[in-house]
C-alpha cells in the first residue's frame, strides 16, 4: 500500500494582545470618520446660511467689533471647527453669521492653507478686516500684508476693512491704510461703539437687498 503523508499546518491562536490591539486601532478608526462626518455636516449647516468671517490679529479687538455689529455680550464657540460665531439681528430675527476662526496663521505671519480651505467650504458672503491702528500693536505693515494675503484668497466677497482703535496718534497708520487701500474703509475710535453703526448700516443694507 502507498503510504500517505500528512502535512499539518499550525496556526496559532490570535492573542488576547493582538486582539486588544485590533478592537483599540477599531475604535480609533471609528472614532476619527465619526469626528470628520460630523465636522462636514457643521461646514455644510454653516453653508445652508449667510456667513461673514471676521480677519485681524490678536488683540486687535475683534470681539470689541463682533459684539457690537451683532448688539449681544457673547457668541458661539464651535471647539470642532474651531471658530466662534454670532448672529448679526436685526427685527428679532437672524440676518448673518459672523465667524472668527482661532489659529488662522502661525507667529510668523503665513497663513494655513488647511484652515483657508476650511473657510472657503464654508463660502462666507463678506469678509471684515480688523486693522489696529494704536500705538502698542503690531506693526501696521505686518497687519496690511495679512489681511491682503486673506482678502487674495476670497477674492470673489465683498471685502469691509476696519481702522480700529484710533486715536490722536494714528495718523500715520491710517495714512499707510489710505496708501494701500484708498479712502473707502471705517473708522472706529477706542470704545467708542458709536463707530460701528456704519459698518452695521452697510451689512444691512446689503443683506436686504440679496
Amino acid at each position: 500500500m502507498p503510504i500517505i503523508s500528512m502535512d499539518y499546518v499550525f496556526i496559532q491562536p490570535i492573542s488576547m494582545v493582538s486582539l486588544f490591539v485590533l478592537f483599540i486601532t477599531f475604535l480609533v478608526l471609528l472614532f476619527y470618520l465619526t469626528y470628520i462626518f460630523a465636522k462636514k455636516s457643521r461646514i455644510s449647516n454653516l453653508k445652508k446660511t449667510k456667513t461673514a468671517f471676521i480677519v485681524g490679529f490678536p488683540n486687535s479687538g475683534k470681539s470689541f467689533i463682533l459684539k457690537e455689529l451683532c448688539k449681544r455680550d457673547t457668541g458661539n464657540f464651535d471647539k470642532m471647527l474651531n471658530i466662534s460665531y454670532s448672529d448679526f439681528i436685526h427685527d428679532g430675527r437672524s440676518k448673518l453669521k459672523i465667524l472668527d476662526h482661532h489659529g488662522l496663521f502661525s507667529l510668523d505671519g503665513k497663513l494655513y492653507d488647511n484652515t483657508i480651505d476650511k473657510l472657503k467650504s464654508i463660502d462666507p458672503k463678506y469678509i471684515i478686516d480688523i486693522v489696529d491702528v494704536s500705538p502698542f500693536t503690531d506693526p501696521i505693515e505686518n497687519q496690511i500684508n495679512f489681511v491682503t494675503k486673506v482678502n487674495e484668497k476670497f477674492k470673489d466677497k465683498k471685502i469691509f476693512l476696519v481702522a480700529n482703535k484710533v486715536d490722536k496718534n494714528s495718523k500715520k497708520k491710517l495714512m499707510k491704510i489710505e496708501e494701500i487701500f484708498g479712502k473707502n474703509f471705517y473708522k472706529v475710535r477706542i470704545n467708542k461703539p458709536t463707530d460701528i453703526e456704519p459698518l452695521r448700516k452697510d451689512l444691512l443694507n446689503l443683506l436686504e437687498m440679496n
